[in-house]
């Protein structure tokens, strides 16, 4: 069994040698692992650990993905709902979900401080990408879904998917 999510679909497949093969549109898995373990490292940064839950509203298909495999990778639990004991919220500009002391990435218009930027924030960790942590099976990926049922969910479809089809299947 594959301890991480974000293994799975993304680390597997540039380790046997797909890493050039579109996973999400035209997106390779090699692109959408850098995206998603330098997004990861500022979660990581941010004090995102395995079990803590990560609130992710963004209107962007392939953000969303980004953020869910991000936030996976360093065994956060991904969740849309609101959570007071979440570390970090994953949003775009428009959102509605208060920071409420929680460190807040925001995806469009630029930001005011404290809320931290997206792209400034996928371009700063890119210097300290996040390794994938490795997870007991039965952690929670979601509230719905452990790291093995999800898994399993994305095992019984091929790549390359469309952006909206991944982050259906990745709940976000």
């Amino acid at each position: 069994m594959t301890p991480n999510v974000s293994f799975a679909l993304l680390d597997a497949a540039v380790i046997g040698g797909r890493g050039d093969e579109p996973v999400v549109g035209t997106m390779t898995h090699a692109r959408l692992l850098e995206e998603a373990a330098a997004l990861g490292g500022v979660l990581w940064h941010l004090g995102v650990r395995a079990g803590a839950p990560v609130v992710i509203d963004l209107e962007s298909d392939l953000e969303a993905v980004v953020a869910a495999l991000a936030a996976a990778r360093v065994g956060g639990v991904v969740t849309t709902q609101d959570r007071p004991d979440a570390v970090a919220l994953v949003a775009s500009a428009g959102s509605r979900i208060a920071t409420a002391g929680r460190n807040r990435i925001v995806h469009g218009a630029p930001v005011p401080e404290p809320d931290l930027e997206w792209d400034a924030m996928i371009r700063a960790g890119r210097t300290d990408p996040a390794a994938c942590e490795v997870l007991d099976p039965g952690a929670a990926y979601s509230p719905e879904r452990s790291v093995a049922q999800q898994i399993e969910v994305l095992a019984g479809s091929r790549a390359p998917y469309a952006a909206a089809e991944l982050r259906r299947l990745l709940q976000v």
